[in-house]
Formats: C-alpha cells, sequence, structure tokens
C-alpha cells in the first residue's frame, strides 16, 4: 500500500468510546480526575482498540522499540543489536522488544514507504499491540520551525533533509493505519509525528508522548502537537528510553481502568460531584 493511500485510510477515533471510557473513571472509587493523563491516555488506548469495555482494555502483550538510524548511525544500530546495550536493559523491565532498523531509501518517498512497510512487517510478525519510536539522528533539527507552516508532507521532509525522520513518519503512518498505539521519544519522532499529521491529521490521536526530551523546542514542538507527555526526564537523545519509562505509567492507567470498581461495582453510594477533586481544583482557580 503506498503511502497516500494509507494516510487516507486513518480514521479518527470514536469520541464515543474515549467519553465512555473517561466516564468510567470517573464513577471509579477514588477523585474525580485524580489520576490526571493516566486517564487521558487510558481513554484514548479505548478509543484506539474500538471499546471501552474493561474487558477488552488490556495491557498490550507485545511492545516493540522501533529503533531508526542511516549509515551514518550504523555503528550505534550495530551496538543495540546486542542483549546487553542500555536499551535493552530498559525494555526488559517493561516487556519491550528492540528491533534496531537501518533505513537505505535514497529520497523522501522511499524512505516514507520503507518505514511504513518494515513497520508493518515487524507488527504483523511480532502480534505487536504497541510500538515506541526512536531514532539515532546527529544531525541539527533546530531548522525545523522554519519549514513548520510548508503544509505538504513530503515537501516539509525534503525541506528537513533527515532520512531517519523520513522513515519514521513512515512507521507513525503504517502504525496508525493498523489501529496501533504509538509512544513518541524526544524531538526528532515527535517531529516525525508532525510530519505525518501532514499527511493525515487523525495520526496524532494514535500518538502518546512519553518524555518531554531535554532537546531545543521539544516543549514547543509539544505544544504545536497538542500532547502532553507525562515525563521531564530531561534527556538529551530520542534513541528510546523515555519512551520505554513511559509504558510504566501507561500500564498503571490501563490496570487502574479495569482492576478498580466503580461505585455502582462496589454497592456503594457515589461520590458527591462537590466534594471531588476536580471540582475543588477548579474553585481554586476561579479565586
Amino acid at each position: 500500500m503506498h503511502i497516500e493511500e494509507l494516510a487516507v485510510n486513518i480514521q479518527p477515533l470514536s469520541q464515543e468510546i474515549i467519553c465512555a471510557a473517561q466516564l468510567r473513571f470517573d464513577q471509579l472509587i477514588k477523585p474525580v480526575g485524580s489520576l490526571a493523563q493516566l486517564e487521558s491516555m487510558t481513554s484514548r488506548y479505548a478509543g484506539i482498540i474500538g471499546s471501552s469495555d474493561k474487558q477488552l482494555v488490556v495491557i498490550p502483550e507485545n511492545r516493540l522499540l522501533l529503533v531508526w538510524g542511516d549509515v551514518r548511525q550504523s555503528a550505534k544500530i550495530e551496538r543495540a543489536m546486542k542483549s546487553e546495550n542500555l536499551l535493552s536493559v530498559f525494555a526488559e523491565t517493561v516487556r519491550a522488544k528492540v528491533i534496531p532498523l537501518l533505513v537505505t531509501g535514497e529520497n523522501v518517498y522511499d524512505l516514507l514507504e520503507e518505514g511504513a512497510m518494515l513497520t508493518g512487517e515487524y507488527i504483523g510478525e511480532e502480534k505487536a499491540g504497541l510500538v515506541c519510536l526512536g531514532g539515532y539522528e546527529t544531525a541539527p533539527l533546530d531548522c525545523w520551525q522554519q519549514f513548520a507552516e510548508e503544509e505538504d508532507g513530503l515537501l516539509f521532509l525534503e525541506k528537513l533533509r533527515c532520512p531517519v525522520i523520513a522513515a519514521m513518519t513512515g512507521a507513525i503512518l503504517q502504525a496508525a493505519g493498523m489501529r496501533i498505539p504509538i509512544m513518541l521519544d524526544g524531538l526528532a519522532t515527535c517531529l516525525a509525528a508532525f510530519a505525518a499529521a501532514k499527511f493525515n491529521p487523525h495520526v496524532l490521536a494514535y500518538c502518546f508522548a512519553g518524555d518531554e526530551s531535554g532537546e531545543d523546542g521539544s516543549a514547543d514542538l509539544l505544544r504545536r502537537l497538542q500532547l502532553q507527555a507525562p515525563l521531564r526526564l530531561s534527556l538529551k537523545s530520542g534513541e528510546g528510553v523515555g519512551a520505554l519509562a513511559c509504558l510504566q505509567l501507561f500500564d498503571a492507567g490501563i490496570k487502574a481502568y479495569t482492576e478498580m470498581e466503580t461505585f455502582e461495582e462496589a454497592g456503594v453510594h457515589s461520590e458527591k460531584e462537590d466534594f471531588s477533586l476536580k471540582v475543588q481544583e477548579d474553585r481554586k482557580l476561579k479565586k
């Protein structure tokens, strides 16, 4: 499937399902809104899988970290293939499999299709339910703001002149087309999401920001993407550590959703809204 067809087929999430999932969170035996981003991540995850049923909203069993590089980063890619490297240590703690990928495309379009094809193959082979992205990119990326208003995704990537980001853009489009959640990490992966949204803005609903990195422009880019990262680890590299670290929080939100009881399920009275954490915080803001 070519990139244009892939992008067109990415569907918006059901707001009805997302709202139903949030309603369940609101009815759990806890202050309303007290789990903050854990609630919004899980509710959006319910929208991605297409159900708010707590029996179906399960932690993805098979998770991948796709780490992208081109010939300039071939030494790093080779090191990432060894099980004793840093990424593998982090990945093991969250039951993720690290897959280093060396891209070879000679132009932006080929790189997009290469990234999409490889991602689709690994999702299928590993039966992955979630994909984390990381990238080895040594080129300065501070020029992206000059081209931010470029509406054409291909032209934006051509101006950016970064093979790794072009391939990751294809990866994001492919994962979203397969309704697979995507955990971003660092400036390069977020730029890939920014580029992917130029092909189809619905793609951002499938993306989660794992970490607001310490790279210049990271906070500004997340604002543009309207994504909020639960973590601020000040990492200077987007190879995947931030995305892997966020998986612990992603899992925690799902566990709260499926294992905690609502007032009705527990057979007790509902919490009075006037005393909920959300209402109390809103009142403080109005003073």
